[in-house]
Parts: structure tokens; sequence; C-alpha cells
């Protein structure tokens, strides 16, 4: 999840975990716990399970692990994050330890400034001036107050009201203003920290999972958890656990990609229903050096006419020392523009940009990429948002099936949902009730 940087503070909260050593883990025939998905919840549960002294398998329909997290070298030659990038959240993680310890750069992204534009100029004092009253204004609109609709909330003939909320709602939560929930908006803790990091977060998060018994190429199909334990079934056989977290997106969930038998109890298809996934898209646009005056790790936005939801990409440039200015749209206009498809989507992308930069920007740029998480059967949207009124969903989704089928991820945080972090916490947690179940201790709060 992105967040603009106006729109939090980075503040202490508290977590715990230890790091586990760089250390193979044997495989188990019939373990205690069995964990679907091998993202950063599933990573997370399976390193607190292990550490509480409980076997453990993962399996992970994907060929590589770290689900949403995944930093891709290939598209442009450097580490580039197709899906979370910013590591943010409370205090006490292993997240920056493990960075620091095994030499990650992190780039602190707390002071990132911001480059805004009145079409194809930068914006003048009074421009700046309405800006940010519209900002402060709407974030105290939608600051308490209960669960309604954000839009619900907003000042009448605020200008620049559109530019500001395509930050707030789609580009950070991934969903638009008649969409957003502000239990949602108010439920989130503090950050301790705000990273970028170089080498890229998806690289992290899967080197938090280096050793884990983790099968790949290996999804879930059918989770019984009518008899005494649990069965899992995939196409390379079943395996018997005593209890199973599951770890996929509301998404997946709501596709019936898994299916669970019994079936799963009203209430919990209503919740999967109540905070159905979100979208981010990413539109990333390489550059041949040439900076157009913008500044490393600023983000570059523009003003938009008075309709919502807006058709807009905000920029992050220069991540990191690299020469992408990467694009964001999210909501409905993330979903049309992904069913478009990449090459529709770059071309609007490079298209906002020229506008700002001038036309030269065309003849420098190299090549674009769209992220693809929209039709990613294994995510089927960036993160979860839950619907207006339905903030409450999201305990229902964390409640366990007969005290041995538990269910984690971002979307169930309870703090820090949408967040590498809060999946982390997520997965913990679940970890934790499962060896409560299973009886031992458990290895930390988290």
């Amino acid at each position: 999840m992105m967040r603009h940087p106006s729109r939090r503070s980075f503040l202490a909260a508290a977590a715990s975990a230890a790091v586990l050593p760089r250390v193979a883990v044997a495989q188990p025939t019939n373990p205690d716990v069995v964990v679907i998905g091998a993202g950063s919840a599933g990573i997370a549960a399976a390193r607190r399970l292990i550490a509480s002294g409980k076997s453990v398998i993962v399996i992970e329909a994907a060929d590589r692990i770290g689900g949403r997290a995944f930093t891709d070298r290939t598209t442009f030659g450097v580490p580039y994050d197709q899906g979370a990038s910013w590591l943010q959240g409370p205090a006490g993680l292993p997240h920056v330890d493990l960075a620091q310890s095994r030499g990650y750069t992190l780039v602190n992204h707390n002071t990132a400034g911001e480059a805004f534009y009145v079409g194809n100029r930068p914006a003048n004092a009074s421009e700046w001036a309405a800006y940010s009253n519209a900002s402060d204004r709407i974030d105290a609109a939608i600051s308490g107050g209960p669960d309604f609709s954000a839009a619900s909330r907003l000042p009448a003939d605020l200008p620049m009201s559109a530019t500001v909320q395509s930050w707030t709602g789609p580009m950070d939560y991934g969903v638009d203003f008649a969409d957003l929930s502000l239990g949602d908006v108010n439920g989130y803790g503090d950050y301790a920290y705000n990273y970028l990091i170089r080498e890229g977060y998806g690289t992290l998060v899967a080197d938090l999972g280096t050793g884990l018994p983790i099968l790949t190429g290996t999804p879930a199909q059918v989770v019984d958890w009518g008899g005494p334990g649990v069965r899992v079934e995939t196409d390379r056989g079943t395996i018997q656990a005593a209890a199973c977290i599951v770890t996929v997106s509301t998404g997946v969930l709501a596709s019936g990609a898994i299916r669970f038998t019994p079936d799963l109890p009203p209430e919990k298809t209503q919740a999967i229903a109540d905070v159905p996934m979100g979208l981010l898209l990413k539109i990333a646009l390489q550059f041949d050096g040439e900076r157009f005056g913008l500044t490393e790790n600023d983000f570059l936005t523009y003003a938009v006419p008075e309709i919502v939801p807006a058709r807009a990409s905000y920029f992050l440039t220069w991540p990191t020392g690299s020469d992408l200015a990467v694009g964001f749209a999210g909501g409905a206009f993330g979903w049309e523009l992904s069913a478009a498809g990449e090459a529709a989507a770059v071309d609007f992308a490079l298209g906002e940009f020229a506008g700002m930069m001038g036309s030269r920007a065309r003849s420098h740029f190299v090549k674009g990429h769209m992220s693809g998480w929209a039709s990613n059967p294994l995510t089927l949207g960036a993160y979860a948002a839950a619907r207006p009124g339905k903030h409450s969903a999201r305990a229902i989704l964390r409640q366990p099936l007969g005290e041995r089928v538990f269910f984690a991820g971002e979307a169930l945080a309870e703090r820090y949902p949408a967040l590498v972090t809060g999946a982390h916490i997520s997965g913990e947690s679940a970890a934790n009730a499962a060896v409560a179940m299973l009886g031992g201790p458990c290895a930390g709060a988290g």
C-alpha cells in the first residue's frame, strides 16, 4: 500500500518478532500445521510455528514466494517492485533488522517531497494553497465518526477536491471515495518507519522465507475441516495436519478456487464479500537517464478536473536512484486500465507524464510495464478494502473454523491492513492461535 506523505504520521508502535537464521527446515509428511500461501502472512506464520516447536509445511500456488511483494529484476534490468514497495509499519518487526543486517539499502521516505503541476507547468503559489487547503479539509472531514462512505463527508464545491481524492482514495486504498470505508481510514495504527528498499521489498520478504519448508507450484484445491484434523488436497496429493492457516487474498477466497468442506459458514462468506479486493495499478515508465528537473524519491501530482472518479496517474519519480517514473492508478479507473491492457495503460501514463514535462519526454522514453494483480488468479486485486459500513467484517474474517482452520493476511490485519507488515502481524497471530490450540508455548507477542 502507498501512503502519500501528508496522510499518515510515522510514530512508534509496539510489536515483536525474532529473526530466524538462514537454515533449511525439513518438510514433514503430516505436519502439525499446513499453511496455504507463501506471502508475508504465510512466511510469518511458518516462522512463528517453527520457533514454537511445531512442524509445518507451506504450500504456494505460484512458482515463487513472497506473494504480492515481488521484485522484478528482468523487465528494466534493475530491482523493480511490481507490488508492495514501502516498508511501513510498527516497530519491532524483523524486516528492518533483517534488511540492515544483510546489507539492504533503506531509503527513508518520511521526508518525500512533491512536485505539483497544473497543465504543463508547475503550480503557482495560489494553486499550491488551494491544493494544500483541499488536502487539509478532506483529511479533517474523514477523520473520526461512524463507518460511512468517505464520499458522504466531503466538503462541497472544494477546489482541487478531485486531485486530493485521487491520492487518498484510489491511490492509497485502491478504491474511490464512494467505496471507501471510514472505518478503514480511521482504523490504522501509526508507523515507526517508512522505507523504500533499493534491492526491492519483494527481495526482503523472500529473504524472510529462506530455508522454510515451502512447496511452490502447489495450489490448495480443497480444505476438508469436517474431521478431527484438517485435510488439504493439492495436485501433489493430500496433506493431513492438525491445523491449517489460510493466507490467500479475499479475491481468491471469493473466487471459489479453494473449496471448503463443509462449506464456509454464511457469516464468513458474507465477510469475504464485504471486504473485496481493491486495486492500485502500477505503471512504470523507464527513461534514458533524463530527469526533467524532477527529484529522486519524490511524488509528482497534477491537477485534474473536478470529476470523480478521476482519470489520473500520479507518479513516484526515480525511486532509489532508478530511471523509473512509477505511475499509479487505482479504483474504478485502475480496473478499467488493467482491462484495457498493458499497452493502453503505458500509453495513458506516458501521455500524462508528457503532458507535464513536454513532448520531449517521449524521445527519452525507453519502455513501460503494467502490474498484473487485477488479472492474476492468485490475487485478483492489489489489497482488500472494506465496503463502507463493513469495516467490522475484517474481524469476522479472522475467526477460525472449528478451532483448526485459521485465517491470516493483509485483509485481516487489525491495525495495518493492506501492508506487508500487517500481513506479517496477522500471520504471527494466526500461528499463535494454532499453537495455543495444539498446546505449547508461543514464540512471542505479535
